[in-house]
């Protein structure tokens, strides 16, 4: 520690320890404050459901779906990254990876991707209903 730093300390403490008692304290309880830093990611690819599952068709195709969520508004790649809650969820994010999808890849590419997402939207639907099928 800088030996600067603590003579500075311990001059505030002194200062509030002497308004304290000015103001009529009898006893001054000093409590520890542990700064805990915070860390915020930006949002990542390999975050979202479609991230696991892309790179089951290849590198390339994983790449390319992974520069399309890249190419997205920060707070839409952030929505990507929880699965969706509210009713006909995983019907809207379907359609929304057609319409992010469509014109990025290739006409088989584009169809390998989606059947795969919307299987996987599928199963989900399934496990959420209760049947592990």
């Amino acid at each position: 520690m800088n030996i600067l730093h603590d003579f500075k300390t311990v001059m505030r403490l002194t200062k509030a320890v002497r308004t304290a008692r000015k103001a009529g304290a009898d006893a001054v309880q000093v409590t520890p404050v542990f700064t805990v830093p915070r860390v915020n990611f930006a949002p990542a690819y390999y975050n979202t459901v479609e991230g696991c599952l892309t790179h089951r068709l290849g590198h390339d195709i994983d790449r390319a779906v992974m520069e399309v969520f890249k190419g997205l508004p920060y707070e839409t790649q952030r929505q990507l990254e929880f699965t969706p809650e509210e009713p006909g969820g995983w019907a809207g994010r379907a359609r929304f990876w057609q319409r992010q999808l469509k014109p990025a890849l290739l006409p088989e590419d584009y169809h390998s991707v989606m059947a795969l997402f919307i299987g996987w939207y599928a199963h989900c639907l399934r496990r959420k209903a209760g049947s592990a099928l």
